[in-house]
């Protein structure tokens, strides 16, 4: 499958430039023939200028044949058909050292359509920088954003949180991370299915988004796991922060579609970030190991983890029972 349309793709591409070969033989013969009919011929042409302009409008005529070809890449045939004019400007000057054709109309004519081509090409070049940047912030953006939720993915991370530990390190100023965890949500997917768990790790996406403050950024760590980075944030206020998320998501209702309403919890571990420790190595890993010791307790709370690599459960849980609720 892959051999025929690979053969398909070059036997488009010889036909193409066979065209654009045929295309200039055609137009030379047509010149020759026209400038013979309407002009004479000088009688020592400079055939040194005629060489080079031929040259160079050969040249030019290569170019619009590469920019036409690549057109689609381009966003469009602006800069060929800028390369296909200044080929017939420069063609036309070359052409008038082998004539008598009045230099005041030769250079009027060719230095119009340069200006023309030129200004063509300038419109080409500055719609596919546009496209090029637009096309490259598209793909940065999929780079480091998960498919499925729209949040950052661990690239994004790597790069977000070295750069957030720059700044508390030269501002002096906290920095705090929550690593939240879905809870019971295997029994979702086996109770209702993949396509609604896809629903609701979007839909709880979107609701810690929405809550969290603009100089915060949440990341999908993995299947139901989610990261918070909280700049400028100490321990106490990020400890809120996750009882608040702990809270909303409890009273929150999931709705997948007209029959099918889910009601979740989710647990969560806060860890502030200690100078000369590693925040992937060690900080995660304290704030990972107090969302399981909250798994533990019981589930829907927040575990605070200290600097000793074990979590101090400072939380209560919010207003309900370990056990969570499905509704359907």
């Amino acid at each position: 499958m892959n051999q025929t349309v690979t053969a398909k793709k070059q036997s488009s591409m010889a036909m193409r430039i066979g065209v654009y070969l045929g295309l200039f033989v055609a137009l030379g013969i047509l010149v020759v023939f026209g400038f013979d009919f309407f002009f004479s011929r000088q009688q020592q042409p400079d055939w040194v200028l005629v060489g080079v302009y031929a040259f160079l409008a050969t040249l030019t005529y290569y170019f619009f044949i590469v920019n036409d070809l690549n057109a689609k890449k381009l966003n469009g045939r602006a800069m060929a058909m800028s390369f296909f004019i200044c080929y017939l400007a420069l063609s036309l000057v070359a052409i008038s050292f082998a004539y008598q054709i009045p230099s005041n109309l030769v250079w009027y004519v060719s230095g119009m359509m340069l200006i023309i081509g030129y200004s063509m090409g300038a419109y080409g070049v500055t719609k596919w920088g546009r496209y090029h940047k637009k096309v490259k912030k598209v793909m940065i953006h999929e780079n480091l954003t998960d498919d499925l939720t729209g949040l950052f993915n661990r690239r994004a991370f790597a790069i977000n949180s070295n750069r957030e530990l720059d700044f508390c390190l030269t501002s002096g100023s906290d920095f705090s991370v929550i690593m939240l965890d879905i809870d019971d949500f295997k029994e979702i997917n086996d109770r209702y299915g993949h396509v609604a768990g896809d629903e609701v790790l979007k839909q709880l996406s979107a609701l810690i988004n929405s809550f969290i403050r603009r100089s915060d950024s949440v990341y999908r760590w993995g299947g139901e796991e989610f990261v918070v980075l909280l700049p400028i944030t100490g321990l106490f206020e990020a400890h809120q922060v996750a009882n608040k998320i702990v809270k909303i998501v409890a009273e929150h209702t999931f709705i997948i579609n007209q029959n099918l309403k889910i009601n979740l919890t989710v647990s969560l571990g806060v860890a502030q970030w200690v100078r000369q420790e590693s925040l992937l190595n060690d900080t995660l890993n304290r704030a990972d190991k107090a969302l399981y010791k909250a798994k533990s307790n019981g589930k829907n709370a927040v575990v605070v983890a200290n600097y000793k690599d074990h979590a101090d459960d400072v939380s209560k849980k919010p207003g309900g029972g370990p056990d969570n609720q499905l509704s359907a």
